[in-house]
């Protein structure tokens, strides 16, 4: 079974609040992409926090103490995976990255984050079906390892993640019409 996350980019903390009281009673968990570290406020629900920011190993212990059960990095380091035990180490990879190199980190993470768009930072920006074969080289490469994907993900591309091997779709933008779609069913 599948895990779905709908991402949060606040730009303030009344903006975090609101966006996450409008999210449905059945969601307990949210992806909480981090641009600026001072936006921040009790919501009542589990996190993981994307620390898209140049020196994660600043502010990762802040977020660790404010309950974040996931920590998402561009590139572990030993002061990062410190932290593995506390809470669940993820490594992002973008786009445009040479998997080889993630290859080399990937043991030593706790879940791969791909991303599906080319440009990160806000919510809209297209999907890029090449992801489908990011994740088959990933799962080929350490099937054991849990693969959530995150950027562009909507109603018509959902299943064909879950079925390349994803287990945790993070949803933005089109997180109100997935969630329509599948709660219907």
């Amino acid at each position: 079974m599948s895990e779905i996350i709908p991402a949060v980019l606040p730009k303030s903390e009344n903006d975090l609040k609101e966006k996450v009281s409008a999210l449905p009673d059945e969601i307990t968990f949210i992806h909480l992409d981090v641009l600026e570290d001072d936006i921040w406020s009790e919501f009542g629900k589990s996190f993981e926090a994307h620390l898209m920011v140049k020196e994660p190993e600043k502010i990762i212990s802040k977020w660790i103490t404010r309950g974040a059960k996931r920590i998402i990095v561009h590139e572990s380091s030993p002061e990062i995976l410190s932290y593995r035990g506390k809470v669940e180490i993820g490594l992002e990879i973008e786009m445009h990255e040479f998997l080889l190199k993630e290859f080399e980190q990937v043991p030593f993470v706790d879940f791969v984050h791909i991303m599906s768009i080319d440009e990160t930072g806000e919510q809209g920006h297209p999907f890029n079906p090449q992801v489908f074969d990011r994740i088959k080289r990933v799962k080929d490469k350490f099937p054991k390892v849990t693969i959530s994907v995150d950027g562009g993900v909507s109603t018509e591309n959902y299943q064909k993640l879950i079925d390349a091997g994803a287990e945790r779709i993070i949803i933005g933008s089109h997180f109100k019409e997935l969630w329509t779609s599948l709660t219907r069913n």
